[in-house]
C-alpha cells in the first residue's frame, strides 16, 4: 500500500518542483554563455578559412607511407630516407609516440626519441621499428631510421636536457625538425621544480623546452639547404581559457594556485614562445609553427589530472563522443612537421574546435599576419583572430612576448638569439 504523503512532505516536494523548473532553465541558459566563445571561435575558423583561403584541411594517406625511402643511403644515413632529422619530445606516450611514428613511416632520415626514462625509448623504438619494417620493407634490408639516445630527457631537470640535447648534437650531423611536445597537466604548485624552483607545469612545458631548443639551435642552422628547418611547439586547447595567463606572476608567487590555470598559463605561454621564435629565427630560413591537438584521448589526462577522481579519469581517456584517439589527434603535429606547404606563422589544430582533421590558419602573406592591428603594428600570427576580439580569453598584451623571453632567459641563462 503506497503510504499519503505528509502536507509537509508535499510542500517540499512542490518546492523542489518549482526550484527545478526555474534552475534548470537557468542552468541550461549559463551552459550556453558559457560555450558560446567556443562556438564563436569554431565560426570564426570557419569564416576565416572562406574568406582568406589561407586555412583548409589535410590528412595522411597510406600512399605517403615510405616515400621518403626512395632516396638512396648515404654516409650519414644509411638507411636513407627524405634528410629529416625530426626530434620528438615526450616520444613513447600520448599524441608523441604517433607523431614520431608517423614521421618514421613517411620516410625521415631519422627520428630522435625523447622520453623520461631509456626503457619507455627503447619500447617505443622497437614499436616503431616493428611498424615500418613491416610496411616500408616487406622483403627486408630495414635499417633503422629511429634514434633513442643513452642518456634520457627528463624535462623537469635541466642538467638532463643539457646532457640528453649533447648527445644528440654530437651525434647527428644536423636536426633539421624539432617538435616540442612532451608536457605535464595539472598538477600541484608543491612541491616546485627542485632544479629552478619554479611553478611545477610552466618549467616543464615552456622553461624545459625553451632551454632545449636553444641548445639545439646550432644543429638547427647546421641543416643543408634543400632540407626544410622547422621548430613545432605543441600547444593547447588551454591556451585560450579566460584569466589564464600572468605575465607578471608566471611563478605563482602572489595568485592563488589553480592547477588548470596554471596548465593554461603554459601553453599560453608556448604560444608566446612559437611567436619569439618567429620573430627571431625567420632571418635564418628556420621556420616556427604551432599545433594543438585539440582533445585527444591520451593518457595526459590518467597520468596528470591529480584533481580528478578515477572515473572521470577513465572517462576522459576512454570516452568517444567528441574526442580523437591519440593517433588523429597527431595529425596536427605531423602536419606542421611535414606539411612543405606551411610557412612559418601557422598555426595547426582541429577543424572543430576540439575534433576534427588538421586545418592550418596561416599568415596571408609573407609579409603580414591575420590579426587586428593596423599598419606599422606588431601582428601575431598565434595570438590574433576574429576570435580573439571576441573571446576574453585571447586577450593579450602586446609585450607579453617580451616579457616572457626575458623572465625564461633569467631562469635558464641561455638565450635565443
Amino acid at each position: 500500500m503506497v503510504r499519503k504523503l505528509t502536507p509537509r512532505e508535499l510542500r517540499q516536494r512542490k518546492a523542489s518542483i518549482k526550484f527545478a523548473k526555474t534552475f534548470i532553465p537557468l542552468a541550461m541558459l549559463l551552459w550556453v554563455f558559457k560555450n558560446l566563445p567556443y562556438a564563436i571561435l569554431t565560426l570564426s575558423q570557419f569564416l576565416d578559412s572562406y574568406i582568406s583561403m589561407s586555412t583548409y584541411t589535410w590528412s595522411i594517406h597510406k600512399d605517403d607511407w615510405c616515400k621518403g625511402f626512395t632516396n638512396p643511403p648515404n654516409a650519414e644515413f644509411p638507411g636513407g630516407g627524405d634528410g629529416k632529422v625530426v626530434v620528438v619530445t615526450g616520444a613513447n606516450s600520448g599524441i608523441g609516440y604517433p607523431t614520431a611514428k608517423y614521421m618514421a613511416l613517411l620516410g625521415a632520415s631519422k627520428v630522435v626519441l625523447g622520453c623520461r626514462t631509456k626503457k619507455k625509448c627503447e619500447y617505443a623504438k622497437l614499436m616503431i621499428d616493428a611498424e615500418v619494417e613491416s610496411l616500408c620493407f616487406p622483403d627486408g634490408g630495414y635499417t633503422s631510421n629511429v634514434m633513442d639516445p643513452d642518456a634520457s630527457l627528463d624535462l623537469e631537470s635541466l642538467e638532463s636536457v643539457k646532457k640528453w640535447s649533447d648527445e644528440v648534437a654530437s651525434s647527428l650531423p644536423y636536426v633539421s625538425h624539432l617538435a616540442l611536445n612532451a608536457d605535464i597537466m595539472s598538477v600541484p604548485l608543491n612541491p616546485r621544480n627542485p632544479s629552478t624552483g619554479l611553478e611545477p607545469q610552466i618549467h616543464t612545458n615552456h622553461v624545459a623546452h625553451h632551454y632545449l631548443t636553444s641548445l639545439l639551435l646550432p644543429s638547427l642552422r647546421s641543416t643543408p639547404p634543400l632540407v626544410s628547418r622547422r621548430v613545432v611547439t605543441v600547444s593547447s586547447l588551454a591556451a585560450h581559457t579566460p584569466l589564464s595567463y600572468d605575465g607578471e606572476d608566471l611563478n605563482w608567487n602572489t595568485r592563488h594556485h589553480d592547477t588548470l590555470k596554471a596548465y593554461g598559463q603554459s601553453k599560453r605561454a608556448n604560444l608566446l614562445f612559437a611567436q619569439s621564435l618567429h620573430d627571431k629565427l625567420g632571418a635564418y630560413g628556420i621556420l616556427s609553427l604551432a599545433s594543438h591537438p585539440g582533445y585527444s584521448r591520451t593518457n595526459l589526462f590518467s597520468n596528470n589530472w591529480h584533481f580528478a577522481p578515477a572515473w572521470l579519469k577513465d572517462l576522459a581517456t576512454r570516452n568517444p563522443v567528441l574526442s580523437m584517439s591519440s593517433e588523429e589527434g597527431s595529425l596536427m603535429s605531423v602536419r606542421s612537421l611535414y606539411d612543405e606547404t606551411l610557412g612559418s606563422g601557422c598555426y595547426v589544430t582541429p577543424a572543430v574546435w576540439a575534433v576534427g582533421p588538421p586545418i592550418a590558419s596561416c599568415p596571408k602573406e609573407r609579409k603580414g599576419f591575420r590579426g587586428w592591428g593596423g599598419e606599422g603594428e606588431v601582428v601575431y600570427p598565434f595570438l590574433g583572430s576574429v576570435a580573439g576580439k571576441i573571446w576574453g580569453g585571447w586577450e593579450w598584451k602586446k609585450n607579453d612576448v617580451e616579457v616572457l623571453e626575458k623572465w625564461t632567459v633569467g631562469v635558464t641563462g641561455s638565450e635565443i638569439k
